[in-house]
């Protein structure tokens, strides 16, 4: 299958890259311009502005599906801290639906966070304060606008929320929780074989499922 790995240089899109191309799968690997990226052999980079839909729309020529690793990254907790983009996940968002309908590419996995839109309510009690009353609401914010926008997208996505994630071996245990407990987390790597076997399905089972190794409930 032909995939862009969007966000490559990021914790779960390295593993995307990586693991996909071991899966035998023909990678694209697509990051910013100032990221630091490095590529099994076979897989080609591609380098620019993920917010602009005439770019991404250069990349998804010819390809068959989407995974996105794209994220906010913040400097801390505390709650004046707050991205150097806010609105980038957003924007690429709605860049990247552009690009999937001028292109004809249907498929899409992206990845969001337990905590996000209805799943709030199935984190633990202390997660939810630190959503609320730390700078995780800028960047849950915008992990749910991104949800929203490919929801009613009209393409064919599957958004997995996971819960703490963590620099751990692969362990192919990951499973879809209703609830998380206690201390659930799972791997960078574990998110990242999880996307690609459902991206290997005929069909996605859920649009937004709860994916953890540990703490499921």
């Amino acid at each position: 299958m032909n995939v862009v790995v969007l966000g490559a240089s990021g914790g779960c899109g390295r593993q995307l890259v990586q693991l996909g191309a071991e899966r035998g799968h023909r990678v694209t690997a697509v990051a910013r311009s100032s990221s630091k990226l490095e590529v099994p052999p076979g897989v080609t980079v591609d380098r620019g502005d993920l917010t602009s839909a005439e770019f991404l729309r250069g990349v998804l020529q010819g390809q068959d599906a989407v995974v996105s690793g794209l994220g906010l990254k913040l400097p801390g907790l505390a709650p004046w801290n707050t991205p150097e983009d806010a609105t980038f996940l957003s924007r690429s968002t709605a860049a990247l639906v552009d690009a999937c309908k001028a292109t004809g590419v249907r498929k899409v996995i992206a990845i969001s966070a337990g905590g996000v839109g209805d799943s709030l309510s199935k984190v633990p009690g202390v997660f939810r304060f630190l959503i609320k009353a730390t700078a995780l609401k800028v960047a849950y914010a915008q992990l749910d606008e991104m949800e929203q926008q490919l929801l009613r997208s009209g393409l064919d996505v599957c958004i997995p929320r996971p819960t703490g994630l963590t620099d751990g071996p692969l362990t192919k245990q990951a499973v879809v929780a209703g609830s998380f407990k206690g201390r659930a987390t799972i791997s960078r790597a574990d998110v990242a074989w999880w996307m690609l076997d459902q991206l290997e399905a005929a069909s996605f089972a859920q649009r937004t499922p709860m994916i953890t190794v540990t703490g499921a409930s």
